[in-house]
């Protein structure tokens, strides 16, 4: 008989690194999601950047391009994890989840497999778009994308986490487009992505000034120099977009790669620890009762 701790809690490594390594080479197999992330970056990025930054110009003496920058990752790191997350429904269907589940492999040590290898699809994803960032004028530092790349790994990992548990309730593949317009859209539109809390929209001029002047201006709270419009959401609106974790994790990238936030970065950086904990606990949770079962 199998002990119960080398069935639930206990850590392999070796269980890991296999579980691991499955997710990571599907993900490179699989074109389909390599191209879905660079569509997404071009139509978010290049499209709507340039096409809404010709009216707004500027926000927060950012282009439109720089400023959602940081939302297109997210948006990339939101769909690669529930892609791969979902990617059990397959897996559930076809016995191979239950052969992994009936096998001696702790339990823990499957979790971990499993949200570590969507967490690093997520990062893969959500670093495409860093591509075009020496396109749009965003420099690049290692400091910055060493933060970023760690934000979006526990972010990947969460979600991945919330992924598994939604998936485990579904019978078919079919329910990811309900998903994707239930659960993917929301958490990125409401999250800050598109336009800020409360910020100046429209400046003229800012972008023209040197780079060392303008983040001295920055330091100082200045954001334009000429026009602009203080944009400010609703009362109701910004309560909800306050409470969505995808929030803080944005800001934190945002901050990362532009210098700028609008959210309390302790507080973000406590969702950042605590989010991807709480989702490992709930996945963990989940397949339990699968195995149960």
């Amino acid at each position: 008989m199998i002990a119960a701790d080398q069935m639930t809690g206990a850590i392999d490594t070796r269980v890991i690194w296999a579980l691991w390594r499955r997710e990571v080479t599907s993900y490179l197999r699989d074109r389909s999601q390599v191209f879905g992330g660079f569509s997404r970056t071009v139509l978010w990025l290049v499209i709507l950047g340039f096409g809404l930054g010709a009216t707004l110009r500027e926000i927060e003496g950012y282009s439109y391009s720089q400023y959602i920058l940081p939302g297109v990752m997210v948006l990339n790191v939101l769909f690669a994890s529930m892609q791969s997350a979902f990617a059990l429904v397959y897996d559930r269907k076809h016995g191979l989840l239950r052969q992994v589940l009936v096998s001696p492999a702790p339990l823990m040590s499957v979790t971990l497999g499993k949200l570590s290898g969507g967490a690093t699809i997520a990062v893969l994803q959500g670093s495409i778009p860093l591509l075009f960032a020496p396109v749009i004028g965003v420099p690049l530092s290692l400091p910055g994308l060493l933060a970023a790349w760690a934000v979006m790994f526990a972010m990947g990992f969460a979600l991945t986490g919330v992924g598994v548990v939604i998936a485990l309730r579904l019978k078919g593949l079919q329910g990811f487009g309900s998903i994707s317009n239930g659960v993917i859209q929301p958490l990125y539109f409401l999250s800050g992505s598109i336009f800020p809390l409360k910020g100046i929209v429209g400046g003229i001029g800012f972008l023209d000034i040197p780079q060392g002047l303008r983040d001295e201006l920055r330091s100082h709270g200045i954001y334009a120099i000429g026009g602009g419009w203080v944009v400010e959401l609703p009362l109701w609106l910004e309560v909800i977009v306050r409470a969505n974790p995808i929030s803080y994790q944005l800001d934190l990238m945002r901050e990362a790669l532009l210098g700028y936030h609008q959210l309390p970065q302790d507080l973000g950086l406590a969702i950042c620890a605590g989010f991807p904990l709480a989702a490992l606990a709930a996945a963990y949770w989940a397949l339990s009762n699968i195995r149960q079962g």
